[in-house]
């Protein structure tokens, strides 16, 4: 879905996973939640909202979400208590190496990859890639990224990169349409804080090779 850091507190962000558009948000709280992109009042985009403490506002007429997706207020009708029936559609989303993950199954927890260890992970970046999924994964077997010792894929979700030197660099695959996918980078191990420039700069390089092929 994106990095954990790109998802600033008190801040609305739009994303689009597998053609769907939703809502990256956070709050006072802390954690990151994703929601259908779409007030349940007349349609308009959420990521358009602003956030007040731990509720997000649609813009449009300023109704009032809580964390669960709940309905508090409708700044029109003050003393009405909004219906239960009125809440935003959520789904469930969580935070691990400094990813946000999420799943659009209905079928419960963020799917979460499991490459160990949550701590030491530093963010790299994310691009943007106009190929396929399926081309961008394949294309992570190939790629140069140093003395590649080992890669590992998680389903389609997630790719972990093992270099010989002791740096990991694991890729979250995000498509974003049938003809577009994101990825997000974020590595880890000795001297990765120096390296993260040259990283970055190979991820230039992935993305032009794969857009050339």
């Amino acid at each position: 879905m994106g990095l954990d850091r790109q998802v600033q507190a008190a801040s609305s962000n739009p994303v689009i996973l597998d053609g769907q558009a939703l809502a990256l948000w956070r709050g006072e709280d802390g954690p990151v939640r994703v929601w259908e992109d779409r007030c349940p009042h007349r349609g308009m985009r959420l990521s358009f909202g602003f956030v007040r403490g731990d509720t997000l506002r649609c813009i449009y007429h300023g109704w009032a979400y809580r964390t669960d997706g709940q309905c508090v207020e409708i700044p029109a009708h003050p003393d009405l208590a909004p219906p239960k029936t009125i809440c935003a559609n959520s789904y469930p989303a969580e935070s691990r190496y400094g990813i946000v993950w999420t799943n659009l199954s209905g079928a419960g927890s963020a799917a979460l990859p499991d490459f160990g260890a949550d701590e030491g992970w530093e963010p790299v970046r994310s691009i943007y890639v106009d190929r396929p999924a399926s081309v961008v994964r394949e294309a992570l077997h190939s790629f140069d990224f140093g003395d590649v010792s080992e890669v590992r894929m998680n389903g389609g979700s997630a790719a972990l990169v093992r270099v010989r030197s002791g740096l990991e660099i694991l890729f979250a695959v995000q498509p974003v349409s049938d003809g577009k996918t994101a990825l997000h980078a974020v590595a880890k191990g000795q001297g990765v804080a120096g390296r993260r420039a040259d990283l970055a700069r190979r991820l230039e390089r992935l993305r032009a090779t794969i857009e050339r092929a």
